[in-house]
């Protein structure tokens, strides 16, 4: 980016003097007609304002107005690529240091102000809503015979839900909600899979280390095997006990067996009842304790609550928008020593324009007499 010359600075005062300043300074409206022309986006056009405009009061003076007019034609004359965030120290003005230093003081104090931003944990409750979604992309995963889904089949669907999510995330879940490293996985289990990557996706939500006791247990549970194979040893030594005992009480003996059988099955049943009583009754608890906190929550963390705020609030401004349209379009006198003035204003900016205009073909003539005085 080269350097201001005199010339410039010239040429930028003649500018500045046909916008009409007053007090030695112009608004946005003055020089809305200026930025307008360059064509450049209204993103590039406000950083180049809060550049220029060093005492952050609205207007640009001269010297303001210099450091705008330059940014504006080397962005347009493609010397810049793009508005530096800070102003060059040689474009910077000698009364406007001061300002420019407390500005980057300013900002670097409300940088520390601010907070770090923290990932959000993952919030296991899952609605009814939530859950349908999770049972349809479970539905389109390629199933096992017995009803659990592998790894592949499950990471697929969801990768194809979720853009936001990468391998390592799908690997660390995985392992977390299949903490004995099974091939494949049941519903349950899969559904804490989905719900956590889709937390990790919409709000950015950190992985956990380990799940809740209660999702733990379910995801640590064994899967019932109905392969009878497993059971044909057992049943083999239980024959050859039979077998060995004496051979003139063999009635009395399997009758004894089988009579010890039914107690031992009808005691094992007992057992799992009680457990999955017991079970049934840890998880209530829970989910009342749960229940109970949710309750207490305030209302203003509830979505439909806040929904409900931003929308009154931006209906509140289209309002606003909508009066200071009306106000603007109403009947008002028109004053037409304002209208002559502004076009004795557009006349005075042709004017100065054509003026430089001409001087640029002149400097042009020149350049091109001294290029064949060459030759």
């Amino acid at each position: 980016m080269p350097k201001l010359e005199q010339f410039e600075i010239k040429k930028y005062w003649q500018i500045f003097s046909g916008l009409k300043p007053e007090n030695n300074k112009v608004n946005h409206d003055q020089v809305l007609p200026i930025l307008f022309n360059s064509k450049l986006d209204s993103s590039v056009l406000n950083k180049i304002w809060f550049l220029a405009d060093i005492d952050e009061d609205d207007d640009l003076d001269f010297e303001e107005f210099v450091i705008c007019m330059r940014l504006i034609f080397d962005m347009v004359n493609k010397n810049i690529s793009s508005v530096p965030d800070e102003l060059p120290d040689w474009l910077v003005p000698g009364s406007k240091v001061g300002m420019i230093k407390e500005r980057k003081q300013n900002k670097q104090r409300e940088a520390a102000d601010l907070p770090s931003e923290r990932p959000p944990d993952v919030d296991w409750y899952m609605s009814p809503e939530d859950l349908v979604v999770y049972e349809k992309l479970l539905n389109s995963a390629e199933k096992m015979t017995d009803g659990t889904v592998t790894f592949p089949s499950l990471s697929s669907v969801v990768r194809s839900k979720f853009y936001n999510i990468g391998s390592s995330d799908m690997n660390q879940v995985w392992n977390l909600v299949n903490p004995k490293r099974k091939a494949s996985i049941d519903k349950d289990p899969a559904y804490y899979f989905i719900h956590c990557l889709r937390q990790c996706n919409d709000v950015g939500a950190k992985i956990p280390g380990q799940l809740p006791r209660a999702m733990a247990d379910i995801c640590n549970k064994e899967s019932v095997s109905y392969d009878l194979n497993d059971y044909k040893p057992d049943m083999k030594r239980e024959e050859s006990s039979t077998s060995a005992s004496n051979n003139s009480g063999v009635k009395n003996s399997t009758t004894t067996t089988a009579s010890a059988t039914g107690v031992s099955g009808g005691t094992s049943s007992d057992q799992e009842i009680s457990a999955l009583q017991a079970e049934l009754a840890r998880l209530d608890s829970e989910l009342s304790s749960v229940q109970s906190e949710t309750s207490k929550l305030p209302a203003e963390n509830d979505p439909a609550v806040v929904r409900k705020q931003l929308e009154g609030l931006l209906k509140f401004k289209r309002d606003r928008i909508q009066q200071a349209n009306n106000r603007s379009q109403m009947g008002r006198p028109i004053n037409n020593n304002s209208i002559r003035d502004d076009l004795d204003s557009i006349e005075e900016q042709m004017t100065v324009l054509e003026s430089y205009l001409e001087n640029k073909k002149q400097e042009l003539q020149q350049l091109k007499a001294e290029i064949q005085s060459t030759r």
